[in-house]
């Protein structure tokens, strides 16, 4: 597969997995609204060039999410047209922080999980306690809340929440989303008092694992480029950089 095939591939995934709650389509642009709750689901997303002029298109984008109520946002991947990142700069629109897109193999042999004293969930839907344990661990703003469990609940593919507590109270979890044989990897979180302890390493080998008997065979996952921590961790289980991408805020 090329890169140029795969990079439109594992954006199909993205998309699909992460859903919106609003969509517009507009000669090969995704606008998505999700009333503000994570920047996929609430930015311009291009998956082709299109035919009519960019400045028109970036037009009515900004329109669209002003009616919103949210800053018009753009998502700059491989697959943006140069012509866009031109537009923007002329409008001044903000750089924000690089994004990387990683995958891997997933190897069986190396998913091997011991007893570590904690209690662990594995389920195809979000429980109640675990979407109110990752919004105070996060923590999640309120007006945030309510998108994000119909997000959740909107995502069209099989999903698999894997989630640690230490007793009754919640330690970490993690979101995989299978599609296709490959797993997506999403909102891993570690409560405060959790961290350092290498609990994320272990959410994402109980997640690869879970993602295997779903029959993923590959898995991607999204993180910022200046997340040393994450990084690391990923890079250990096998993940490497396939292409990156950059959020465009206007001013």
């Amino acid at each position: 597969m090329s890169a140029n095939d795969l990079c439109r591939l594992l954006e199909e995934l993205c998309l699909t997995a992460w859903p919106a709650l609003k969509t517009i389509h507009d000669d090969g642009w995704l606008l998505r609204f999700s009333q503000g709750h994570s920047g996929r689901s609430n930015s311009v997303t291009c998956l082709s060039a299109g035919v009519l002029p960019v400045a028109e298109k970036v037009d009515r984008a900004e329109a669209a999410y002003t009616r919103e109520g949210l800053p018009p946002r753009f998502r700059i991947t491989p697959m943006a047209p140069p012509d866009l990142t031109a537009e923007l700069d002329r409008r001044g629109y903000l750089r924000q922080e690089e994004n990387l897109v990683q995958t891997a193999g997933i190897d069986p042999t190396r998913l091997a999980v011991g007893d570590d004293g904690l209690r662990w969930r594995v389920e195809g839907g979000p429980a109640p306690d675990l979407l109110t344990g990752y919004a105070q661990a996060l923590p999640l703003p309120p007006r945030e809340e309510d998108p994000m469990r119909r997000l959740l609940a909107a995502i069209a593919v099989p999903t698999l929440y894997v989630s640690a507590w230490d007793g009754d109270r919640y330690a970490g979890s993690a979101l995989g989303v299978a599609d296709r044989g490959w797993l997506g990897i999403y909102k891993v979180l570690v409560a405060p008092g959790q961290r350092g302890r290498g609990l994320s390493r272990r959410l994402l080998t109980r997640l690869l694992a879970a993602g295997v008997q779903a029959g993923a065979t590959r898995a991607y996952l999204q993180v910022g480029g200046a997340n040393h921590p994450a990084l690391a961790t990923y890079a250990r289980a096998g993940f490497g950089t396939v292409y990156s991408y950059q959020y465009r805020q206007a001013p």
